[in-house]
């Protein structure tokens, strides 16, 4: 029986993190808990272990409101990070001023990645061509973008790139997603962002959420798929 692979969840944002914790063990899921800063990433090293089946990223999200010393904590932790998410550019209304500076950040940490080699999980909106200019600039080989949003015509530079794609069941109701290889799909839940037939995302759900997603796209080995992307990504 193959393990199912959660690769972008946000363990902090449940009120009971620590039962949740306890479950994705239990479940034997695989599953990457992104952080929105490295103060939360640094909390959650002090709280919790890794385990087999947990491993920490290490964050530093466009929508939040960062000090360049949490960008040093940030830089400080990288070395000993082997995950780094949740990052990106977000150029919504609400983010727009801080449009530069999301620039400057997410080009140092995508060049830091690369140069290391390190995963990370990437948070695009209204912002996918700037994204690309610096991936391409870049290329880290081991990118996955989360919960993609943007055209057809960026999907398919993003898929020129190497990158993967993380989906979650909320996306099911875009037909662009089949246009993704299925060497590059991978599955979140971003939990507790994301519902199932209406109700939070639990990881107890995450069989569920392969499901939907399996039947979308038409994939009936999608947990092996999965599995086997991932390995791949993880040796890339």
């Amino acid at each position: 029986m193959i393990n199912l692979i959660d690769t972008h969840f946000h363990l902090d944002f449940y009120k009971d993190h620590k039962e949740i914790y306890k479950k994705i063990n239990e479940l034997k899921q695989y599953t990457i808990c992104v952080t929105n800063s490295p103060e939360v990433y640094q909390e959650c090293q002090r709280i919790y272990f890794n385990t087999k089946y947990i491993k920490f990223a290490l964050g530093f999200n466009p929508k939040e409101n960062h000090s360049k010393e949490s960008f040093g904590l940030f830089k400080n932790k990288f070395k000993g990070a082997d995950y780094i998410g949740e990052v990106g550019l977000d150029f919504s209304r609400t983010y727009s001023d801080t449009r530069i500076e999301q620039i400057e950040i997410f080009s140092q940490i995508v060049e830091m990645c690369a140069n290391e080699n390190k995963l990370l999980s990437v948070h695009l909106r209204f912002s996918e061509d700037t994204a690309i200019e610096i991936i391409k600039k870049y290329m880290p080989k081991k990118c996955i973008i989360h919960w993609f949003s943007g055209s057809i015509v960026q999907l398919k530079k993003l898929i020129e790139l190497g990158c993967y794609f993380s989906i979650n069941a909320n996306m099911i109701n875009k037909d662009k997603i089949k246009l993704i290889p299925q060497s590059r799909i991978l599955i979140e839940s971003d939990g507790p962002f994301t519902r199932i037939n209406g109700k939070k995302y639990h990881p107890v759900f995450l069989k569920e959420q392969y499901d939907l997603i399996s039947k979308f796209l038409q994939i009936e080995n999608l947990e092996q798929l999965v599995y086997n992307n991932f390995k791949e990504i993880l040796i890339t």
